[in-house]
Protein backbone atom coordinates (compact mmCIF):
# COMPACT_ATOMS: atom_id res chain seq x y z
CA UNK A 1 0.00 0.00 0.00
CA UNK A 2 1.59 3.13 -1.28
CA UNK A 3 2.44 5.99 1.64
CA UNK A 4 -0.20 8.61 -0.38
CA UNK A 5 -2.60 6.43 0.86
CA UNK A 6 -2.03 6.05 4.51
CA UNK A 7 -1.73 10.12 4.31
CA UNK A 8 -5.16 10.80 2.33
CA UNK A 9 -6.42 7.55 4.95
CA UNK A 10 -5.24 10.16 7.92
CA UNK A 11 -6.74 13.35 6.60
CA UNK A 12 -9.48 11.32 6.12
CA UNK A 13 -10.08 10.36 9.69
CA UNK A 14 -8.87 13.91 11.19
CA UNK A 15 -11.83 15.68 9.03
CA UNK A 16 -14.44 13.40 10.36
CA UNK A 17 -12.97 13.85 14.23
CA UNK A 18 -13.28 17.54 12.83
CA UNK A 19 -16.25 17.83 10.91
CA UNK A 20 -17.80 15.81 13.42
CA UNK A 21 -17.04 17.12 16.42
CA UNK A 22 -18.25 20.62 15.44
CA UNK A 23 -21.66 19.00 15.11
CA UNK A 24 -21.35 17.20 18.35
CA UNK A 25 -20.71 21.10 19.84
CA UNK A 26 -22.97 23.21 17.57
CA UNK A 27 -26.09 22.30 19.98
CA UNK A 28 -27.02 21.72 23.57
CA UNK A 29 -27.42 18.47 25.53
CA UNK A 30 -30.99 16.97 24.37
CA UNK A 31 -30.90 18.83 21.09
CA UNK A 32 -31.45 15.50 18.56
CA UNK A 33 -34.69 14.10 17.48
CA UNK A 34 -36.33 12.01 20.75
CA UNK A 35 -33.49 12.78 22.86
CA UNK A 36 -35.41 12.80 26.37
CA UNK A 37 -36.27 9.39 25.30
CA UNK A 38 -32.89 8.26 24.00
CA UNK A 39 -30.69 10.10 27.41
CA UNK A 40 -33.22 8.63 29.34
CA UNK A 41 -32.82 4.84 28.16
CA UNK A 42 -28.89 5.46 28.14
CA UNK A 43 -28.87 6.89 31.85
CA UNK A 44 -31.29 3.66 32.67
CA UNK A 45 -29.66 0.88 32.01
CA UNK A 46 -30.08 -1.39 34.68
CA UNK A 47 -31.71 0.68 36.67
CA UNK A 48 -33.63 -0.24 40.08
CA UNK A 49 -35.99 0.90 42.75
CA UNK A 50 -32.01 2.42 44.65
CA UNK A 51 -30.31 3.07 41.64
CA UNK A 52 -28.98 6.13 40.62
CA UNK A 53 -28.81 8.43 38.46
CA UNK A 54 -31.99 6.75 37.52
CA UNK A 55 -34.03 5.33 40.31
CA UNK A 56 -37.29 3.20 38.52
CA UNK A 57 -40.24 4.49 40.56
CA UNK A 58 -43.14 1.60 39.17
CA UNK A 59 -45.74 1.78 36.88
CA UNK A 60 -48.35 4.55 36.23
CA UNK A 61 -51.99 4.12 35.96
CA UNK A 62 -51.55 2.84 31.89
CA UNK A 63 -48.69 0.74 32.59
CA UNK A 64 -46.01 1.74 31.20
CA UNK A 65 -42.54 2.43 33.78
CA UNK A 66 -41.68 5.63 35.56
CA UNK A 67 -38.29 6.36 36.33
CA UNK A 68 -36.35 9.50 37.77
CA UNK A 69 -33.20 10.73 36.06
CA UNK A 70 -31.46 14.15 35.98
CA UNK A 71 -33.76 17.24 34.77
CA UNK A 72 -31.48 17.54 31.66
CA UNK A 73 -31.92 13.49 30.62
CA UNK A 74 -35.55 13.42 31.76
CA UNK A 75 -37.00 16.22 30.03
CA UNK A 76 -34.33 19.20 29.28
CA UNK A 77 -35.86 20.06 25.76
CA UNK A 78 -37.25 23.43 26.80
CA UNK A 79 -35.95 25.28 23.68
CA UNK A 80 -37.63 22.57 21.44
CA UNK A 81 -40.33 23.13 18.36
CA UNK A 82 -39.80 27.24 19.23
CA UNK A 83 -36.51 28.25 17.59
CA UNK A 84 -36.65 32.09 19.27
CA UNK A 85 -35.66 30.30 22.28
CA UNK A 86 -31.99 29.53 22.84
CA UNK A 87 -31.04 26.87 25.50
CA UNK A 88 -30.20 29.24 27.66
CA UNK A 89 -33.48 27.82 29.36
CA UNK A 90 -32.13 24.50 30.30
CA UNK A 91 -30.21 26.32 33.39
CA UNK A 92 -32.08 25.74 36.18
CA UNK A 93 -32.60 22.45 35.53
CA UNK A 94 -28.77 21.62 36.12
CA UNK A 95 -28.34 19.62 39.39
CA UNK A 96 -31.98 18.86 39.68
CA UNK A 97 -34.24 15.28 38.87
CA UNK A 98 -37.53 14.92 36.79
CA UNK A 99 -39.41 11.80 36.31
CA UNK A 100 -40.58 10.64 32.97
CA UNK A 101 -42.02 7.53 31.58
CA UNK A 102 -40.36 8.38 28.40
CA UNK A 103 -37.77 5.47 28.80
CA UNK A 104 -37.17 2.09 26.54
CA UNK A 105 -38.41 -1.20 27.77
CA UNK A 106 -37.79 -3.30 25.08
CA UNK A 107 -38.64 -1.45 21.86
CA UNK A 108 -35.05 -0.86 20.62
CA UNK A 109 -32.47 -3.65 20.78
CA UNK A 110 -30.69 -2.33 23.80
CA UNK A 111 -26.91 -2.49 22.45
CA UNK A 112 -26.25 0.97 21.85
CA UNK A 113 -28.18 2.09 25.09
CA UNK A 114 -26.01 -0.35 27.25
CA UNK A 115 -22.45 0.65 25.20
CA UNK A 116 -23.14 4.37 25.90
CA UNK A 117 -24.20 3.70 29.37
CA UNK A 118 -20.49 3.10 29.69
CA UNK A 119 -19.84 6.86 29.65
CA UNK A 120 -22.15 7.87 32.06
CA UNK A 121 -21.11 10.22 34.89
CA UNK A 122 -22.29 12.69 37.39
CA UNK A 123 -22.00 15.35 34.89
CA UNK A 124 -24.90 14.99 32.26
CA UNK A 125 -22.71 17.34 29.79
CA UNK A 126 -19.55 15.71 30.32
CA UNK A 127 -21.30 12.50 29.36
CA UNK A 128 -23.53 13.56 26.25
CA UNK A 129 -20.04 15.27 25.07
CA UNK A 130 -18.17 11.62 25.59
CA UNK A 131 -21.20 9.56 23.84
CA UNK A 132 -20.78 12.22 20.74
CA UNK A 133 -17.26 12.32 20.19
CA UNK A 134 -17.25 8.35 20.71
CA UNK A 135 -19.65 8.07 17.65
CA UNK A 136 -17.88 10.33 15.85
CA UNK A 137 -14.50 8.37 16.72
CA UNK A 138 -16.18 5.21 15.71
CA UNK A 139 -17.30 7.14 12.12
CA UNK A 140 -13.67 8.10 11.62
CA UNK A 141 -12.11 4.26 12.51
CA UNK A 142 -14.73 2.52 10.53
CA UNK A 143 -15.55 4.69 7.49
CA UNK A 144 -11.21 5.20 7.14
CA UNK A 145 -10.37 1.54 7.64
CA UNK A 146 -13.18 0.42 4.98
CA UNK A 147 -11.98 2.88 2.23
CA UNK A 148 -8.09 2.17 3.08
CA UNK A 149 -8.65 -1.92 2.50
CA UNK A 150 -11.03 -1.22 -0.55
CA UNK A 151 -9.97 -1.75 -4.23
CA UNK A 152 -9.47 1.59 -6.09
CA UNK A 153 -12.97 1.78 -7.64
CA UNK A 154 -14.84 0.87 -4.79
CA UNK A 155 -12.99 2.97 -2.83
CA UNK A 156 -14.08 6.19 -5.31
CA UNK A 157 -17.61 5.06 -5.33
CA UNK A 158 -17.69 4.86 -1.58
CA UNK A 159 -16.11 7.97 -1.11
CA UNK A 160 -18.44 10.09 -3.42
CA UNK A 161 -21.93 8.62 -2.63
CA UNK A 162 -20.48 9.46 1.71
CA UNK A 163 -19.76 13.28 0.16
CA UNK A 164 -22.67 13.91 -1.35
CA UNK A 165 -25.25 12.29 1.15
CA UNK A 166 -24.68 13.40 4.71
CA UNK A 167 -24.47 16.83 4.65
CA UNK A 168 -26.21 18.16 6.88
CA UNK A 169 -28.71 15.86 8.27
CA UNK A 170 -26.28 12.59 8.30
CA UNK A 171 -23.20 14.72 10.31
CA UNK A 172 -25.71 15.91 12.85
CA UNK A 173 -26.94 12.64 13.32
CA UNK A 174 -23.58 11.29 13.64
CA UNK A 175 -22.53 13.63 16.01
CA UNK A 176 -25.52 13.13 18.69
CA UNK A 177 -26.13 10.34 21.41
CA UNK A 178 -29.47 9.50 18.88
CA UNK A 179 -29.11 5.65 18.35
CA UNK A 180 -29.49 6.81 14.47
CA UNK A 181 -25.94 8.03 14.37
CA UNK A 182 -25.53 4.03 14.48
CA UNK A 183 -27.87 3.12 12.52
CA UNK A 184 -26.05 5.22 9.57
CA UNK A 185 -22.47 4.30 9.90
CA UNK A 186 -23.37 0.95 10.41
CA UNK A 187 -25.38 0.35 7.34
CA UNK A 188 -23.15 2.53 5.67
CA UNK A 189 -19.93 0.82 6.46
CA UNK A 190 -21.64 -2.80 5.95
CA UNK A 191 -23.01 -2.29 2.44
CA UNK A 192 -19.69 -0.78 1.23
CA UNK A 193 -17.25 -2.97 2.95
CA UNK A 194 -19.47 -5.95 1.49
CA UNK A 195 -19.40 -4.65 -1.82
CA UNK A 196 -15.83 -4.04 -1.19
CA UNK A 197 -15.12 -7.57 0.07
CA UNK A 198 -16.20 -8.73 -4.10
CA UNK A 199 -13.40 -6.63 -5.57
CA UNK A 200 -10.15 -6.93 -2.99
CA UNK A 201 -7.10 -7.09 -4.54
CA UNK A 202 -5.54 -9.59 -2.12
CA UNK A 203 -6.72 -12.46 0.31
CA UNK A 204 -5.81 -10.27 3.16
CA UNK A 205 -7.47 -7.52 2.14
CA UNK A 206 -10.58 -9.61 1.71
CA UNK A 207 -10.64 -11.15 5.36
CA UNK A 208 -10.13 -7.17 6.56
CA UNK A 209 -13.12 -6.21 4.62
CA UNK A 210 -14.95 -9.20 5.88
CA UNK A 211 -14.60 -8.29 9.54
CA UNK A 212 -15.42 -4.71 8.99
CA UNK A 213 -18.72 -5.74 6.86
CA UNK A 214 -19.50 -7.58 10.26
CA UNK A 215 -18.21 -5.30 12.48
CA UNK A 216 -20.44 -2.31 10.78
CA UNK A 217 -23.41 -4.67 10.69
CA UNK A 218 -23.43 -5.43 14.64
CA UNK A 219 -23.22 -1.43 15.19
CA UNK A 220 -26.26 -1.35 12.88
CA UNK A 221 -28.63 -4.56 14.32
CA UNK A 222 -27.80 -2.95 17.59
CA UNK A 223 -29.02 0.50 17.09
CA UNK A 224 -32.61 0.28 16.08
CA UNK A 225 -34.85 -1.98 14.95
CA UNK A 226 -35.09 -1.44 11.47
CA UNK A 227 -31.43 -0.63 11.03
CA UNK A 228 -31.83 -4.49 11.23
CA UNK A 229 -34.19 -4.61 8.02
CA UNK A 230 -31.56 -2.47 6.56
CA UNK A 231 -28.70 -4.46 6.73
CA UNK A 232 -30.70 -7.31 4.86
CA UNK A 233 -32.14 -5.09 2.11
CA UNK A 234 -28.65 -3.49 1.17
CA UNK A 235 -26.97 -6.83 1.90
CA UNK A 236 -29.31 -8.58 -0.90
CA UNK A 237 -28.69 -5.28 -3.42
CA UNK A 238 -24.78 -5.84 -2.99
CA UNK A 239 -24.95 -9.43 -3.33
CA UNK A 240 -27.05 -9.31 -6.51
CA UNK A 241 -24.81 -6.69 -7.95
CA UNK A 242 -22.03 -9.37 -7.44
CA UNK A 243 -23.62 -12.36 -8.31
CA UNK A 244 -21.17 -13.89 -10.77
CA UNK A 245 -18.65 -13.77 -7.81
CA UNK A 246 -20.84 -15.03 -5.26
CA UNK A 247 -21.30 -17.83 -7.80
CA UNK A 248 -17.58 -18.20 -8.32
CA UNK A 249 -16.58 -18.00 -4.42
CA UNK A 250 -19.23 -19.47 -2.63
CA UNK A 251 -17.69 -19.20 0.47
CA UNK A 252 -17.99 -15.54 0.73
CA UNK A 253 -22.35 -16.00 0.98
CA UNK A 254 -21.19 -17.05 4.87
CA UNK A 255 -20.70 -13.19 5.03
CA UNK A 256 -24.11 -11.95 4.26
CA UNK A 257 -25.44 -15.35 6.05
CA UNK A 258 -24.16 -14.44 9.22
CA UNK A 259 -25.08 -10.80 9.35
CA UNK A 260 -28.36 -11.93 7.70
CA UNK A 261 -29.39 -14.31 10.80
CA UNK A 262 -28.46 -11.88 12.90
CA UNK A 263 -30.20 -9.14 11.47
CA UNK A 264 -33.25 -11.28 11.57
CA UNK A 265 -33.45 -11.77 14.74
CA UNK A 266 -32.92 -8.19 15.79
CA UNK A 267 -35.65 -6.97 13.10
CA UNK A 268 -38.66 -9.89 14.39
CA UNK A 269 -37.70 -9.43 18.02
CA UNK A 270 -37.68 -5.66 17.95
CA UNK A 271 -40.96 -3.77 19.33
CA UNK A 272 -39.82 -1.27 16.89
CA UNK A 273 -40.29 -2.99 13.99
CA UNK A 274 -43.54 -5.23 15.00
CA UNK A 275 -45.57 -1.34 15.91
CA UNK A 276 -44.66 -0.97 11.90
CA UNK A 277 -46.08 -3.99 10.61
CA UNK A 278 -49.09 -4.28 13.29
CA UNK A 279 -50.15 -0.43 12.89
CA UNK A 280 -53.66 0.39 12.84
CA UNK A 281 -55.17 3.49 11.91
CA UNK A 282 -54.54 6.92 14.30
CA UNK A 283 -56.96 9.31 12.39
CA UNK A 284 -59.87 8.66 10.37
CA UNK A 285 -58.64 10.03 7.08
CA UNK A 286 -59.97 8.07 4.03
CA UNK A 287 -56.92 6.55 2.71
CA UNK A 288 -57.69 7.64 -0.59
CA UNK A 289 -56.51 11.14 0.50
CA UNK A 290 -53.83 9.49 2.85
CA UNK A 291 -52.57 7.93 -0.68
CA UNK A 292 -53.03 11.28 -2.18
CA UNK A 293 -50.85 12.96 0.02
CA UNK A 294 -47.78 10.44 0.01
CA UNK A 295 -47.33 10.23 -4.07
CA UNK A 296 -47.24 14.47 -3.70
CA UNK A 297 -45.44 14.67 -0.90
CA UNK A 298 -43.14 11.36 -0.55
CA UNK A 299 -40.06 13.41 -2.09
CA UNK A 300 -39.74 15.50 1.08
CA UNK A 301 -38.08 12.30 3.10
CA UNK A 302 -35.70 12.37 1.01
CA UNK A 303 -35.25 16.11 0.58
CA UNK A 304 -35.53 17.01 4.11
CA UNK A 305 -32.20 14.63 4.70
CA UNK A 306 -30.40 17.77 2.59
CA UNK A 307 -32.73 20.81 4.33
CA UNK A 308 -35.62 20.95 2.66
CA UNK A 309 -39.47 20.72 4.08
CA UNK A 310 -37.10 18.66 7.58
CA UNK A 311 -35.08 20.76 9.54
CA UNK A 312 -32.24 19.81 12.07
CA UNK A 313 -33.12 19.11 15.55
CA UNK A 314 -36.39 18.79 16.88
CA UNK A 315 -37.31 19.26 13.34
CA UNK A 316 -37.13 23.11 13.90
CA UNK A 317 -33.84 24.24 12.92
CA UNK A 318 -33.96 25.31 9.59
CA UNK A 319 -31.26 24.69 6.76
CA UNK A 320 -29.87 27.98 5.23
CA UNK A 321 -30.04 28.24 1.20
CA UNK A 322 -26.71 27.65 1.03
CA UNK A 323 -26.38 24.38 2.72
CA UNK A 324 -29.51 23.18 1.04
CA UNK A 325 -29.23 23.96 -2.44
CA UNK A 326 -25.68 23.00 -3.25
CA UNK A 327 -25.99 19.42 -1.49
CA UNK A 328 -29.15 18.51 -3.91
CA UNK A 329 -27.75 20.02 -6.73
CA UNK A 330 -24.44 18.34 -6.63
CA UNK A 331 -26.29 14.96 -5.34
CA UNK A 332 -28.63 15.73 -8.81
CA UNK A 333 -25.45 15.41 -10.73
CA UNK A 334 -23.25 12.59 -9.72
CA UNK A 335 -26.90 10.56 -9.45
CA UNK A 336 -27.42 11.26 -12.87
CA UNK A 337 -24.17 10.51 -14.49
CA UNK A 338 -24.11 7.28 -13.04
CA UNK A 339 -26.81 6.25 -14.31
CA UNK A 340 -25.10 6.71 -17.66
CA UNK A 341 -23.10 3.36 -17.50
CA UNK A 342 -24.98 -0.23 -16.33
CA UNK A 343 -25.51 -3.50 -16.32
CA UNK A 344 -28.64 -5.32 -15.38
CA UNK A 345 -27.35 -6.63 -12.02
CA UNK A 346 -26.87 -2.70 -11.06
CA UNK A 347 -30.37 -2.10 -11.72
CA UNK A 348 -31.81 -4.66 -10.04
CA UNK A 349 -29.60 -3.75 -6.78
CA UNK A 350 -30.78 -0.17 -7.40
CA UNK A 351 -34.38 -1.24 -7.67
CA UNK A 352 -33.81 -3.70 -4.33
CA UNK A 353 -32.98 -0.21 -2.41
CA UNK A 354 -35.60 1.74 -4.12
CA UNK A 355 -38.45 0.07 -3.70
CA UNK A 356 -38.29 -0.77 0.18
CA UNK A 357 -37.41 3.37 0.48
CA UNK A 358 -40.46 4.07 -0.77
CA UNK A 359 -42.56 1.10 0.07
CA UNK A 360 -41.69 1.10 3.80
CA UNK A 361 -42.83 4.78 4.99
CA UNK A 362 -45.83 3.69 2.50
CA UNK A 363 -46.73 1.33 4.51
CA UNK A 364 -46.41 3.22 7.94
CA UNK A 365 -48.76 5.72 6.22
CA UNK A 366 -51.16 3.80 4.69
CA UNK A 367 -51.77 1.18 7.71
CA UNK A 368 -51.54 4.45 10.31
CA UNK A 369 -53.44 6.86 7.98
CA UNK A 370 -51.05 9.87 8.63
CA UNK A 371 -49.87 12.04 5.78
CA UNK A 372 -46.29 13.50 5.15
CA UNK A 373 -44.91 15.15 8.06
CA UNK A 374 -46.11 12.75 10.71
CA UNK A 375 -44.70 9.94 12.66
CA UNK A 376 -41.96 9.46 9.92
CA UNK A 377 -38.86 11.08 9.81
CA UNK A 378 -35.80 11.80 7.06
CA UNK A 379 -33.36 10.23 9.15
CA UNK A 380 -35.28 6.95 9.61
CA UNK A 381 -34.27 6.39 6.03
CA UNK A 382 -31.26 8.39 5.36
CA UNK A 383 -29.01 4.99 6.37
CA UNK A 384 -30.32 3.39 3.07
CA UNK A 385 -29.42 6.06 0.86
CA UNK A 386 -25.88 6.48 0.43
CA UNK A 387 -26.01 3.00 -0.56
CA UNK A 388 -28.51 3.87 -3.21
CA UNK A 389 -26.21 6.44 -4.90
CA UNK A 390 -23.38 4.15 -4.77
CA UNK A 391 -24.79 1.81 -6.28
CA UNK A 392 -25.66 3.98 -9.32
CA UNK A 393 -22.15 4.85 -9.04
CA UNK A 394 -21.19 1.41 -10.04
CA UNK A 395 -20.21 1.01 -14.18
CA UNK A 396 -20.18 -1.33 -16.81
CA UNK A 397 -17.10 -3.73 -16.20
CA UNK A 398 -16.65 -5.51 -12.84
CA UNK A 399 -15.28 -3.22 -9.88
CA UNK A 400 -15.18 -0.19 -11.81
CA UNK A 401 -17.24 2.44 -11.14
CA UNK A 402 -17.79 6.73 -11.57
CA UNK A 403 -15.06 8.87 -11.92
CA UNK A 404 -14.82 12.68 -12.03
CA UNK A 405 -12.00 15.23 -13.40
CA UNK A 406 -10.06 16.98 -10.48
CA UNK A 407 -11.90 20.06 -11.02
CA UNK A 408 -15.18 18.81 -10.60
CA UNK A 409 -14.36 17.07 -7.55
CA UNK A 410 -12.46 20.02 -6.19
CA UNK A 411 -15.81 21.59 -7.11
CA UNK A 412 -17.93 19.21 -5.57
CA UNK A 413 -15.44 19.41 -1.95
CA UNK A 414 -15.31 23.13 -1.82
CA UNK A 415 -18.83 23.58 -2.04
CA UNK A 416 -20.07 20.99 -0.11
CA UNK A 417 -17.48 22.59 2.41
CA UNK A 418 -18.98 25.70 2.13
CA UNK A 419 -22.37 24.27 2.68
CA UNK A 420 -21.46 22.35 6.02
CA UNK A 421 -20.04 25.20 7.32
CA UNK A 422 -23.33 27.32 6.63
CA UNK A 423 -25.58 24.64 8.48
CA UNK A 424 -22.90 24.73 11.57
CA UNK A 425 -24.25 28.36 11.23
CA UNK A 426 -27.82 27.52 11.28
CA UNK A 427 -27.50 25.24 13.84
CA UNK A 428 -25.61 26.97 16.21
CA UNK A 429 -26.77 30.55 16.63
CA UNK A 430 -30.72 28.59 16.46
CA UNK A 431 -29.40 27.42 20.06
CA UNK A 432 -26.86 30.60 20.94
CA UNK A 433 -29.06 33.25 20.73
CA UNK A 434 -32.50 31.63 19.25
CA UNK A 435 -33.58 32.97 15.71
CA UNK A 436 -34.59 36.47 16.61
CA UNK A 437 -30.68 36.79 18.07
CA UNK A 438 -28.29 38.94 16.10
CA UNK A 439 -27.03 37.41 12.43
CA UNK A 440 -23.63 37.10 13.33
CA UNK A 441 -23.87 35.46 16.51
CA UNK A 442 -23.18 38.03 19.24
CA UNK A 443 -24.61 38.15 22.68
CA UNK A 444 -24.17 34.71 23.59
CA UNK A 445 -27.63 33.29 25.62
CA UNK A 446 -25.75 30.06 25.94
CA UNK A 447 -22.62 28.45 25.07
CA UNK A 448 -19.94 25.65 26.33
CA UNK A 449 -17.95 27.82 28.82
CA UNK A 450 -14.76 26.13 28.27
CA UNK A 451 -15.31 25.72 24.27
CA UNK A 452 -13.76 27.83 21.74
CA UNK A 453 -16.29 30.74 20.27
CA UNK A 454 -18.74 29.56 17.96
CA UNK A 455 -16.93 31.10 14.68
CA UNK A 456 -13.93 28.39 15.50
CA UNK A 457 -16.10 25.76 15.40
CA UNK A 458 -18.01 26.49 12.39
CA UNK A 459 -14.51 27.16 10.72
CA UNK A 460 -12.70 24.03 11.98
CA UNK A 461 -16.00 21.78 10.94
CA UNK A 462 -15.73 23.18 7.08
CA UNK A 463 -12.26 22.45 6.92
CA UNK A 464 -12.91 19.23 8.81
CA UNK A 465 -15.26 18.43 6.02
CA UNK A 466 -13.01 20.05 3.32
CA UNK A 467 -10.42 17.24 4.70
CA UNK A 468 -12.76 14.27 4.70
CA UNK A 469 -13.95 15.23 1.18
CA UNK A 470 -10.71 15.31 -0.14
CA UNK A 471 -10.78 11.83 -1.59
CA UNK A 472 -12.93 13.25 -3.97
CA UNK A 473 -10.56 14.71 -5.79
CA UNK A 474 -7.51 12.94 -4.89
CA UNK A 475 -9.30 9.81 -6.56
CA UNK A 476 -10.23 11.87 -9.88
CA UNK A 477 -8.76 12.20 -13.09
CA UNK A 478 -6.52 14.65 -13.89
CA UNK A 479 -7.68 16.24 -17.19
CA UNK A 480 -5.27 15.67 -20.12
CA UNK A 481 -5.80 16.24 -23.95
CA UNK A 482 -6.59 12.21 -24.58
CA UNK A 483 -9.70 12.82 -21.89
CA UNK A 484 -10.83 16.29 -22.58
CA UNK A 485 -13.72 15.63 -24.46
CA UNK A 486 -14.78 13.00 -21.46
CA UNK A 487 -15.53 14.75 -18.54
CA UNK A 488 -17.09 11.61 -16.46
CA UNK A 489 -15.62 8.34 -17.30
CA UNK A 490 -15.94 4.42 -15.53
CA UNK A 491 -12.62 3.25 -14.73
CA UNK A 492 -10.45 0.82 -12.14
CA UNK A 493 -12.21 -2.00 -13.38
CA UNK A 494 -10.49 -4.87 -11.58
CA UNK A 495 -8.94 -6.78 -13.89
CA UNK A 496 -11.17 -10.41 -15.03
CA UNK A 497 -9.70 -12.69 -16.79
CA UNK A 498 -12.15 -14.21 -18.88
CA UNK A 499 -13.00 -18.23 -19.34
CA UNK A 500 -14.44 -18.32 -23.17
CA UNK A 501 -14.07 -20.33 -25.93
CA UNK A 502 -11.44 -19.58 -28.35
CA UNK A 503 -12.32 -17.49 -31.81
CA UNK A 504 -10.83 -16.58 -34.70
CA UNK A 505 -8.54 -13.46 -33.58
CA UNK A 506 -9.89 -13.66 -29.77
CA UNK A 507 -7.40 -13.69 -26.83
CA UNK A 508 -5.61 -16.94 -26.21
CA UNK A 509 -7.20 -18.39 -23.20
CA UNK A 510 -5.40 -17.00 -20.15
CA UNK A 511 -5.13 -13.49 -21.56
CA UNK A 512 -6.17 -11.32 -19.53
CA UNK A 513 -8.84 -8.64 -20.64
CA UNK A 514 -9.36 -5.25 -18.57
CA UNK A 515 -10.74 -1.62 -18.64
CA UNK A 516 -8.69 0.89 -20.37
CA UNK A 517 -6.66 3.20 -17.97
CA UNK A 518 -6.55 0.86 -15.44
CA UNK A 519 -5.12 2.27 -12.24
CA UNK A 520 -2.44 -0.70 -11.40
CA UNK A 521 -2.85 -1.65 -7.42
CA UNK A 522 0.17 -1.12 -5.65
CA UNK A 523 2.72 -4.54 -5.71
CA UNK A 524 1.33 -6.73 -2.70
CA UNK A 525 3.46 -7.29 0.24
CA UNK A 526 4.41 -10.68 2.04
CA UNK A 527 0.77 -11.00 3.32
CA UNK A 528 -1.16 -9.43 0.55
CA UNK A 529 -1.15 -13.17 -1.08
CA UNK A 530 -3.50 -12.30 -4.45
CA UNK A 531 -6.64 -14.43 -4.96
CA UNK A 532 -6.83 -17.78 -6.66
CA UNK A 533 -6.60 -17.26 -10.40
CA UNK A 534 -9.18 -20.15 -11.02
CA UNK A 535 -11.23 -18.04 -8.63
CA UNK A 536 -10.96 -15.17 -10.86
CA UNK A 537 -12.08 -16.33 -14.38
CA UNK A 538 -15.33 -14.59 -13.82
CA UNK A 539 -16.42 -12.52 -17.10
CA UNK A 540 -19.01 -9.67 -16.08
CA UNK A 541 -22.59 -9.28 -16.85
CA UNK A 542 -22.32 -7.42 -20.04
CA UNK A 543 -25.55 -6.47 -21.84
CA UNK A 544 -23.57 -5.64 -24.75
CA UNK A 545 -21.90 -8.82 -24.82
CA UNK A 546 -18.34 -7.76 -24.28
CA UNK A 547 -18.05 -11.04 -22.87
CA UNK A 548 -18.73 -14.41 -24.43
Amino acid sequence: MKRTEWLVALAVAVGVVLCGGAWALSSPVGSSPDDSYHMTSIWCVGASETSRPCTELGTDPEGNLRVKAPALVAGGQCYAFDPTASAACQEPLVGKRGETSAVDTGDYPGGYYSFMHLFVGKSVVKSVLMMRMANVIIAALLLTAIGLASASGARRMMAYAVTVTLVPLGWFIIGSVNPSSWAVVGVTGWAFALNAVFTAPSVRRRYVLAGLALLSALLAVTSRGDAAVYVVITGVAVSVLNWRILLARRWLAVIPAVAFAVAAYVALSSAQVGSVAGASAETDRALREVVTNFVLESPALISGMFGYSFGLGWLDTAVPSLAAYPVALILGFVFLNGLGQGRWSKALAMLGIAIPLVALPALTYFRARLVVGESVQPRYLLPMVPILVGLALVGRQHGSSLRLTRVQGAVISAALSVATGAALYANIRRYVTGTDGAQLISDYEWWWPWAPSPWVVIIAGAVGFALFSSPVWLLSRPRSENDADRPIAFEDAVEVPVRHVPRAGSPAPGEHRSVDQQDPEPDPGPDDRPSSPKDDTIPDDDPEGAHR
